[in-house]
């Protein structure tokens, strides 16, 4: 299927009031990412030429927070917010929608709050479609308790009949295990048809985009389903009980596919990570860890217990200890960080460097075998292999005006409790004398000493 012929139709205008909030109910969050946000990006990698995102309820809100996405987020895509001006249900969503997809051949449809479909999932549904073109394909799942879910109801041949809504179901209809997602794909003519001969339904008048499907095949037309054997993939989101119900399935899932890997996962219901997340086989996660956004971690490493991995790339060999927070970080291979040390944005550790006890690092290089063991601050700096950073060092990066910089030579000796006042350079070989505030560059090989000379008076006693 070309790209320009494909685009992607998001649902996400309904008001949400079972989750008590005023927050649009897309907007919840489901792990690290609204639930909108999170469909958004798994239907980008599939190439749609445009996606198309229908907003109503605060929908000032909604653009905002949606357009904000990373430009990674939509893979090249075209996003374009439509504002549903009258609230009536799915199918009038779709009609006000109309003039955004109709270039397109083909749309697929799925809603803002049902983020819980795998990628391939929907890859393989795509490509049946496109393999045996029925002018609609549903996905669909078998349910033990269907409950409010609409019923997907066939023929004798295993054609799709009707999607029968819950509410107006017979005994016969409701006793249909299968039932509908919400996610379809269309022949865009087809579902522009469809929806401009829908009628309103139900006591609130509303337009149900499930009728469509009647239109279609009242038509001529045909409808398939695609079946998929997970069932957590269907699930929506209406309360917070479901989003934390959600939330315990994708954890699950995500768990378990890196437990297949390789990946060894002490206490796989007291630990969590986000999907995206990449761990090499090998690799020793301890309970009460959280790994989240594009984090990156290779073979043989050995993660928590406890703390936070957000986005960060940590190489073979690595060990994160206890309690320790990283965000937007290199870890390089064998390098050893924490007990309690935290990692601020683009910093880079290693290889075999050590980052101990209540230790921050911020935009900062720490170079080959470095070390800084406890209670130090090191930002804005770019240190050389093998230096040693004693307990207590900070690195004055900020002036109140502006953030400068520290250089840090090889072999290099930080004194405990020395400030280094930036911009500064301390050269390759030098030594500070314990207690120094450095406001000069020291050459290499030298010793500076930056402290009052010690003075001892005899106390006055009344």
């Amino acid at each position: 299927m070309p790209e320009k012929d494909f685009c992607v139709l998001i649902l996400a205008a309904g008001l949400g009031t079972r989750m008590k909030s005023d927050l649009p109910k897309v907007l919840h969050m489901l792990g690290d990412m609204p639930l909108a946000a999170r469909v958004i990006k798994k239907v980008s990698s599939l190439g749609p030429s445009r996606i198309v995102i229908v907003v109503g309820h605060k929908a000032d809100m909604v653009r905002e927070t949606l357009g904000r996405l990373p430009a990674d987020g939509t893979s090249g895509a075209g996003t374009v917010f439509v504002t549903q001006k009258l609230l009536k249900g799915s199918g009038r969503a779709v009609l006000e929608a109309l003039p955004e997809i109709k270039g397109c051949e083909h749309t697929m449809v799925l809603c803002g709050d049902a983020p819980l479909f795998r990628t391939a999932t929907l890859a393989r549904m795509k490509a049946e479609y496109l393999r045996t073109r029925p002018d609609c394909m549903v996905l669909t799942a078998e349910l033990d308790e269907p409950g409010s879910y609409g019923r997907i109801k066939r023929s004798a041949s295993g054609a799709v009949e009707a999607i029968v809504e819950a509410a107006g179901a017979s005994a016969g209809d409701l006793a249909i295990k299968e039932v509908n997602s919400g996610t379809y794909f269309f022949r865009t003519k087809a579902l522009a048809e469809a929806v401009r001969a829908l009628g309103k339904k139900g006591p609130k008048g509303e337009y149900y985009l499930t009728d469509s499907i009647e239109n279609i095949l009242a038509s001529g037309g045909r409808v398939t389903a695609f079946k998929t054997s997970d069932r957590t993939e269907i699930t929506g989101i209406n309360s917070r009980r479901d989003l934390a119900a959600a939330y315990k399935m994708l954890n699950r899932r995500v768990i378990g596919e890196l437990m297949d890997g390789g990946v060894t996962i002490m206490d796989p219901d007291n630990t969590y990570i986000e999907e995206g997340v990449r761990i090499g086989r090998d690799t020793v996660i301890y309970p009460g860890t959280h790994i989240s956004g594009s984090t990156v971690i290779g073979r043989g490493c050995r993660i928590g217990p406890y703390g936070v991995i957000d986005s960060c790339r940590i190489d073979t060999g690595a060990e994160i200890k206890f309690a320790c927070c990283l965000t937007s970080s290199r870890v390089r291979a064998g390098s050893v960080i924490g007990p309690f040390a935290r990692l601020r944005p683009a910093s880079d550790v290693g290889p075999k460097a050590e980052v101990g006890n209540f230790a921050e690092v911020k935009k900062s290089r720490i170079g080959r075998g470095s070390k800084m063991h406890h209670h130090s601050y090191v930002g804005d700096t770019v240190m050389g292999p093998r230096v040693n950073i004693g307990a207590g060092t900070i690195t004055c990066n900020y002036d109140g005006l502006k953030k400068n910089p520290t250089s840090i030579g090889a072999g290099a000796f930080i004194g405990s409790n020395t400030n280094l006042v930036a911009p500064v350079r301390i050269g390759a070989g030098a030594y500070t004398a314990a207690g120094s505030t450095i406001t000069e560059d020291v050459p290499g090989g030298t010793l500076a000493i930056a402290r009052a000379r010690q003075v001892i008076k005899r106390r006055n006693k009344r």
